[in-house]
């Protein structure tokens, strides 16, 4: 008698445990869950005051099957990688021309000389007509090369698998690297938590590397020395909030800094010492419809010489033309 009343009271605490296994599971079911207290909301933050926009959209042009991967300006056409395809897009009318490169570019970067194109590892070099001049070195298993920018006989390679710039010359001949150490009590490193690491050459011949964990642009000589810095973490709009933003850079011919961000996807222009000059565009402008974990991709910026912004919105396969607004 004393074993089955055992039984019978193991029998009772078994049937409560799974009843409140199955009751809480039942309870935090994504349809059942109540509001998270704790929860950002970040509604708030996508609205933009209309004055500070400086910008409308004009025109797109659509890729096609082309899943891009970067983009470029350079002499009046828009250069854009993807799949195994090197685009190049006229913007004076003339039909595009496509030639075929390796496949699984990230980047590229284009001047009178050559086209450089990134790949997850390495770099290679073509001419202007898409002929494969050079493979360069291949840099490590752990090296993921999310851009590139030129400075004359220099290649600045943006590798954020080990956060740091390699230097090259035009011949793929490694210089030097640095890490974005400086001297001073600023130097922190480059802190870069994702693949968005960005790096720009402003018409001073000025090199502009974003590190992206402290929201911050900063200055560096040719050899990686810092020269100065600014950032905005900030969640109000002339700031930048949440992780590795902004993204993607360009800059205008007064040295002004284009800004594109992931997340809370927007486009902004800073003056040279980071403060905010307008919105281009804002984040109603952007897809809205995601997944709960998905979060905006931001696009990649290039502007010509009259301000005109070119975005490369990776959410819709398209590139997105955003001319200045005249002022009456």
């Amino acid at each position: 008698m004393k074993k089955r009343g055992l039984t019978i009271v193991i029998l009772v605490i078994l049937t409560v445990i799974i009843g409140v296994i199955v009751v809480d599971f039942l309870n935090n079911r994504p349809d059942r869950r109540g509001e998270n207290p704790y929860a950002l909301e970040v509604d708030q933050y996508k609205v933009v005051d209309p004055e500070l926009i400086s910008h409308k959209e004009t025109r797109n042009f659509d890729l096609g099957l082309l899943i891009a991967s970067d983009m470029s300006l350079y002499d009046r056409a828009l250069y854009v990688s993807g799949n195994s395809s090197l685009v190049v897009i006229p913007l004076d009318g003339r039909p595009a021309t496509m030639h075929e490169i390796l496949p699984r570019a990230t980047c590229l970067e284009v001047d009178q000389g050559n086209i450089f194109v990134g790949f997850s590892t390495y770099v290679a070099k073509y001419s202007h007509e898409g002929e494969l001049l050079q493979e360069w070195p291949h840099l490590g298993e752990s090296t993921v090369i999310t851009n590139l920018a030129i400075k004359e006989d220099k290649v600045f390679v943006a590798d954020a698998g080990n956060r740091r710039i390699v230097i090259f010359n035009r011949e793929g001949e490694q210089e030097g690297e640095f890490e974005g150490k400086a001297e001073s009590e600023a130097g922190h490193g480059f802190i870069i938590p994702s693949a968005n690491f960005d790096l720009a050459v402003n018409s001073f011949g000025e090199l502009w590397v974003v590190n992206t964990g402290k929201h911050a642009l900063e200055n560096y000589s040719d050899d990686g020395r810092m020269r100065g810095y600014w950032d905005k973490a900030s969640f109000d709009i002339d700031g930048f909030m949440g992780c590795c933003n902004p993204a993607r850079i360009t800059v205008m011919e007064d040295g002004s800094f284009v800004t594109s961000e992931k997340g809370i996807v927007r486009i902004k222009i800073y003056d040279q010492s980071g403060e905010l000059i307008s919105v281009v565009a804002p984040p109603a402008l952007f897809k809205k419809e995601r997944s709960a974990n998905e979060e905006g991709k931001a696009p990649e910026v290039c502007v010509d010489e009259n301000g005109v912004v070119y975005a490369l919105d990776f959410d819709r396969d398209v590139i997105r033309v955003f001319e200045p607004i005249e002022s009456e």
